[in-house]
């Protein structure tokens, strides 16, 4: 007998407040019990058409909603229309019908009785003016770029998340129902628009002064995921296993199109390997906009912030991490979403957990290091103003979940999840997953049913302790040496005050034994507030470390590492956040010359595109000449930011010859832009007068955001 989560089990993620979190949002009064909406049909297509008048800054619209009853004798159609849009006209099945528009709701009376299943066309036309949509943190919807100095600063977008599409379009405005959808746009005819689906037809005026575009999505998607963006845009193809892409910027940015979206079909294909389900869309488009803040995964068309752009002198793929998260929506989010916004960890834990996989998978284990532990400090400010489970029907609107419980401390709960499991179940639960509920809303239970049934693993305790009660381990842990017995004995607490519904957790953990320059892991499993282990070895470790992996997310909030052990963990532990902070604890107060060296070649061997050794600053700090010949060697690190770090350290020492004339060499338009000005910034901190003639000459190198030209202006004074 096959065993699943039931509705009541997730309802049990509902926890008590303690008195310290009475004044979190997600605890009464200002939360309250939500649930999936009731629907009263099937909405089985849109089809909208928009006359844009930017002139005005107001559009046209009419929208048939294809819909079937869910129950007969169904009297009054719901639909959500925003208080922004003039309805003017309801027709039901080609007959006028009455409606009151009341805030966002339109309720059309029928003028005929409905059956269940009976395919219904309700059709409206309305008109807006001057709708003033924001992308996060406020009322979305439809968004006029207003023109400014930049010829390319106009056109409009459009932000569907969390139910904001029905401001620029009537329908059913919740993620519980999916829909096709046709989306007819008619701008100037100078500009693009690019919506969901295929082009169908992009087609002139007979004077030659509009155009309109059709796009046509035929597979079902969540009305929230809709998208038109217009405007005058560079843009650029390609294609990728028969799925057309376009990479879409406002006119003028075309030159950062490659440094931005140069990756997109590795991202593709890594994705569709690792989930073992292909890309699931028509074609993918990218689209860059004006005013937007972050980015949104409309289905098939993802909309981006321009001024997330880049290029390659400013960093290794400085767009990836944005790129890889709303291209892992398109899989968790679109293809599968969820169907009520207190499960939306299925859209955006996810999408942050993807991100950490292309990381892996793009800047090796370290890269994949250095986002979880990023995640897990994202997580911890938040926790300590509030603690809430990931799964959770009490908050106080949807736009609230949208928080660093359900994007960061998510990522890493899937992160632990996957450790868990182990890779083999973890994808095969995946896959099986996405392929078992393609194209439909879900709930929790759905993904933890599919990874108990690829693994044979019950998955139900996990969710439980990790996603439906609040808080995360704290642990505190030491180890003490038996010379007599020859035995490490390893004590760890669970220090987590669990008045607030924390739990005590269930974690099979690991104890990494440093000995003799070979790190040994042996299992140690946490099932109490306090656990021991103890471990017989040759002789006394040269470090310990608890959790070495860093598998599972939890708080340390103090390190017992004696200063003997640091040495051994900054030359051997498999994780640079560890070797990071042995290295900062070597180099507090007054290292000797050893140390120095011996930081110094970890430094030097450090030599990857994404260093374990997250900064040089410390030892720059040190003022000291020896270490010159260190910092002239890390000119040419493959990492942009150490090299721009290695020019700022060369700057604290005394000035020579030799690396002025070396720093005065970088200003150029090929070096990292970075590097450069952090090199203006070296030169003019030394001698301003002396440079005047490179920084004048900084005045005329291009770059993103004229970002050395500023530098440049800074230093001469002006």
């Amino acid at each position: 007998m096959k065993r699943t989560i039931t509705l009541a089990a997730l309802l049990l993620g509902i926890v008590g407040v303690a008195s310290a979190q009475r004044s979190s949002p997600f605890a009464p009064p200002r939360a309250s019990l939500h649930y999936a909406l009731d629907r009263d049909y099937d909405l089985m297509d849109l089809s909208i058409d928009l006359n844009i008048d930017y002139a005005n800054f107001s559009f046209n619209g009419s929208v048939v909603n294809t819909l079937a009853p869910l129950r007969s004798n169904l009297k009054v159609i719901r639909l959500m229309a925003g208080k922004e849009l003039h309805i003017s006209t309801v027709l039901v099945d080609g007959k006028a019908a009455t409606f009151t528009h009341e805030g966002r709701m339109l309720l059309i009376q029928s003028p005929h009785e409905l059956k269940k299943g009976q395919k219904t066309l309700v059709s409206v036309t309305y008109n807006a003016i001057n709708t003033k949509a924001q992308p996060f943190g406020g009322e979305g919807g439809f968004h006029w770029i207003k023109p400014n100095k930049d010829p390319g600063h106009v056109g409009f977008w459009t932000q569907g998340e969390s139910e904001s599409n029905s401001n620029w379009v009537p329908m059913w405005d919740y993620p519980n129902d999916f829909t096709t959808s046709t989306s007819r746009v008619t701008v100037s005819a100078d500009w693009n628009v690019v919506g969901n689906g295929n082009l169908i037809s992009d087609t002139k005026s007979a004077d030659g002064k509009r155009r309109t575009f059709v796009w046509k999505m035929p597979l079902p998607h969540a009305t929230y995921l809709l998208t038109v963006c217009g405007g005058p845009f560079d843009m650029k193809s390609d294609v990728w296993e028969g799925v057309k892409l376009m990479y879409v910027v406002p006119k003028g940015k075309g030159y950062l199109i490659d440094g931005s979206f140069g990756d997109t079909k590795d991202m593709l294909s890594y994705y569709s390997q690792l989930t073992g389900v292909k890309y699931p869309w028509p074609k993918y488009a990218q689209d860059a906009m004006y005013d937007f803040g972050g980015g949104m995964e409309n289905a098939s068309a993802t909309t981006l912030g321009e001024g997330s752009l880049t290029e390659p002198r400013e960093g290794f793929r400085r767009m990836a991490s944005l790129n890889s998260h709303e291209l892992g929506h398109q899989w968790f989010g679109d293809y599968v979403t969820c169907k009520d916004w207190g499960h939306v960890w299925l859209n955006e834990s996810f999408a942050t957990f993807m991100q950490m996989m292309y990381f892996e998978h793009s800047r090796g284990k370290t890269g994949y290091d250095q986002e979880v532990e990023g995640n897990i400090q994202g997580y911890l400010a938040e926790s300590r103003n509030y603690k809430r489970p990931i799964i959770t029907r009490m908050y106080p609107n949807a736009d609230s979940m949208f928080d660093s419980h359900t994007y960061p401390k998510g990522g890493v709960v899937l992160h632990t999840l996957r450790k868990w499991l182990g890779d083999e179940a973890f994808w095969a639960g995946i896959k099986l997953y996405l392929q078992t509920n393609a194209h439909t809303p879900v709930e929790s239970w759905q993904l933890c049913k599919a990874l108990t049934d690829a693994s044979g693993i019950n998955c139900e305790p996990f969710f439980q302790q990790w996603l439906m009660k609040p808080g995360h381990p704290v642990i505190d842990s030491t180890w003490d040496w038996n010379a007599s017995t020859k035995t490490a004995t390893v004590t760890v607490s669970q220090m987590q005050d669990t008045a607030d519904g924390t739990p005590t957790y269930d974690i099979p953990a690991k104890v990494g034994i440093i000995l003799d320059g070979k790190l040994t892991r042996y299992p140690m499993h946490l099932v109490g507030a306090t656990n021991t282990q103890t471990i017989v070895l040759p002789k006394k470790p040269d470090a310990v470390l608890f959790d070495p992996d860093h598998d599972f997310l939890r708080e340390i909030p103090k390190l017992h590492w004696d200063k003997s052990e640091l040495p051994a963990i900054l030359k051997y532990s498999p994780n640079g956040i560890d070797r990071t902070r042995a290295m900062q604890m070597l180099l507090d107060g007054s290292p000797t010359d050893e140390t120095i060296y011996m930081i110094a070649e970890a430094i030097k061997a450090d030599s990857d595109q994404t260093p374990a050794l997250r900064s040089t600053r410390g030892l720059a700090a040190l003022k000291r000449a020896d270490l010159r010949p260190l910092f002239l060697g890390l000119l040419t690190h493959p990492n942009f930011d150490r090299r721009a770090e290695a020019v700022q350290a060369l700057g604290m020492l005394p000035q020579e010859p030799a690396t002025v004339a070396k720093i005065r060499s970088l200003i150029n338009e090929k070096d990292p832009i970075p590097v450069v000005t952090a090199a203006i910034g070296v030169l003019a901190s030394w001698d301003k007068k002396a440079n005047k003639d490179v920084f004048e000459k900084a005045l005329k190198i291009p770059s993103h955001n004229d970002r050395i030209k500023n530098a440049a202006k800074s230093a001469l004074g002006d």
